[in-house]
């Protein structure tokens, strides 16, 4: 009976509105953020694919410039290709070796275990 009495009550009807209006607030507000990042995303994907383009317009404008000086156009892109591979695998290969270090927090995990020693010492 006193639990019936508790769910009639106006405090219990105000908090559950409350804790609804709560819940709504916070739904509403995680999605207007979600859609804002979603729509930055968009725009730097934009950007991603003119950059794109205007580097490869670039690379072209690069082949055009060799060329002018007298070296037939194929021999000017395949010299424009190979620096151009040269600077991907030197890229390519400085990432795989800063990839090589550990995922694991190894400073963390030794400075934990550094202080259960030293607790385990105290306690002793």
């Amino acid at each position: 009976m006193a639990h019936e009495r508790l769910l009639n009550s106006g405090l219990a009807r105000a908090l559950t509105d409350l804790l609804a209006d709560l819940a709504d607030l916070v739904k509403t507000e995680i999605t207007e953020k979600i859609t804002a990042r979603l729509r930055a995303s968009v725009w730097m994907v934009a950007a991603g694919i003119l950059g794109l383009i205007a580097t490869l317009l670039l690379l072209e404008a690069v082949v055009f410039a060799i060329a002018s000086f007298g070296v037939p156009l194929h021999w000017s892109c395949l010299l424009v290709a190979a620096v151009l591979a040269a600077g991907a695998f030197a890229t390519f290969y400085h990432g795989r070796s800063v990839a090589e270090e550990g995922l694991l927090p190894t400073r963390t995990a030794n400075q934990i275990t550094q202080d259960i020693k030293t607790v385990k010492e105290q306690w002793t």
